[in-house]
């Protein structure tokens, strides 16, 4: 083969092989750029915990009426006479235990006016039973804040409810404090807490969005006081 035939043979040779390499390169920095633009996918929960956070006011029409839900739980305990049986005063059956609050909506409590019981029944503890209601009670207005694993509720009085979803060993609260740590955990995109009431109840909540974008929170509250849970679901739209 002529000198200048294997020359030009080896100069197209060169060529075509620096083109190669050029478009491999090419090719791997587009591919790196759309990777780069993709956006991060997070853990799981993650991005739960960000759609949570705002500000939330409570939509009465759409939420259970928790006065409802407690006065059920109480007439189905006195119906069914346990421990004092049917029909006895004395105990927690028959004869209504008064829970504050609990009457008919604009409606006077169970009981006496004031939600003690009338006279003739038992007074039970009042004092317990205005803490139940306190728990099963919803606040009007919710501002949810996430940092990290730490998600806090503060209502508009200022209580706060510092969810932690470490795992880490929390503090007791201490009695009327105004920030109450509570542990929690992620199931999906759902924010569960799982807790004991004033009264020793077993009392959980469950916090997710709804399709349309609503907060819903689902309390259970189980006691050995009432024959079922109490289950109370508050429904908040975005203020």
């Amino acid at each position: 083969m002529p000198h200048s035939k294997r020359i030009a043979r080896h100069f197209w040779f060169r060529l075509a092989l620096a083109a190669g390499v050029i478009l491999l390169v090419a090719a791997a920095l587009r591919a790196q750029q759309s990777e780069d633009a993709k956006p991060s996918s997070p853990a799981s929960g993650d991005s739960q915990q960000a759609a949570l956070a705002g500000s939330w006011k409570l939509n009465h029409d759409e939420s259970d009426d928790p006065r409802d839900k407690l006065k059920s739980a109480v007439q189905d305990r006195e119906q069914s006479g346990y421990p004092g049986g049917p029909g006895r005063r004395g105990g927690m059956g028959g004869g209504g235990i008064g829970f504050p609050g609990t009457g008919p909506m604009g409606g006077p409590p169970m009981g006496g006016p004031t939600g003690y019981p009338r006279q003739g029944q038992s007074s039970g503890s009042e004092d317990q039973k205005a803490k139940l209601l306190q728990v099963v009670e919803p606040p009007g207005q919710l501002s949810i804040a996430q940092k990290g694993s730490e998600i806090d509720m503060t209502d508009s009085e200022s209580h706060t409810r510092e969810l932690f979803t470490d795992g880490r060993k929390l503090d007791k609260a201490k009695k009327d404090a105004i920030q109450i740590p509570v542990k929690a955990h992620w199931q999906g995109q759902t924010l569960v807490t799982e807790e004991k009431g004033p009264n020793g109840e077993k009392i959980s909540h469950t916090y997710e969005l709804s399709p349309e974008g609503k907060f819903i929170d689902t309390l259970t509250v189980e006691s050995k006081k009432f024959n079922t849970p109490i289950i109370v679901r508050s429904v908040y739209d975005k203020s």
